[in-house]
């Protein structure tokens, strides 16, 4: 049975560095990108749409999960559901907000992770990246500290620190959860 990894975690924890370590490590699980309205930026795996086109492929009913979160309009796209029903592993970028629709939607295809890393870290990475104003960065910090709270039985994966530690973390799992 196929299966959607459902990563998940605050601005910052790294789960498109995760995404791409996990994807040269092993090519044979499938790593979807996203839609998003805003412009790509270099280390994610994601598609930038207008509004506009965002919303033309949601109407076409291209995406098999979307969600608004921070004025932004995110998606996964319906090659999601081919690739599960071909039996693969497949590996997203996904969001705690839209958690209990992806659980509807995928049911026991569906196995969630909570990436993190500790506040001051992430504070760090935020900075680093410069998108947000400092006021924004400890919004998002408190939030994320809010919906982690929210998330048990969730399986969690602390990147903190080296990226290798978490890399090998979510190998481990993926090996136990997933055959392909």
């Amino acid at each position: 049975m196929g299966r959607l990894v459902y990563l998940m975690g605050g601005s910052g924890v790294g789960k498109d560095t995760l995404l791409g370590a996990v994807r040269q490590h092993h090519p044979q699980w499938l790593v979807a990108h996203r839609y998003i309205t805003r412009p790509s930026g270099t280390s994610e795996n994601c598609v930038g749409l207008s509004e506009v086109e965002f919303a033309w492929r949601r109407r076409l009913g291209l995406f098999c999960l979307d969600w608004h979160a921070h004025g932004l309009d995110y998606g996964l796209g319906i090659e999601i559901s081919a690739w599960l029903e071909r039996d693969q592993v497949v590996i997203v970028n996904g969001s705690r907000r839209a958690l209990a629709t992806a659980r509807e939607r995928f049911q026991d295809r569906l196995l969630p992770v909570q990436v993190t890393a500790k506040p001051s870290v992430l504070r760090e990475r935020l900075i680093r990246r410069g998108r947000e104003t400092r006021e924004e960065i400890e919004s998002r910090l408190h939030r994320h500290q809010q919906l982690e709270a929210t998330l048990d039985g969730v399986a969690h994966i602390d990147n903190s620190r080296e990226l290798h530690h978490a890399v090998a973390t979510l190998q481990a799992l993926l090996v136990s959860e997933c055959t392909s």
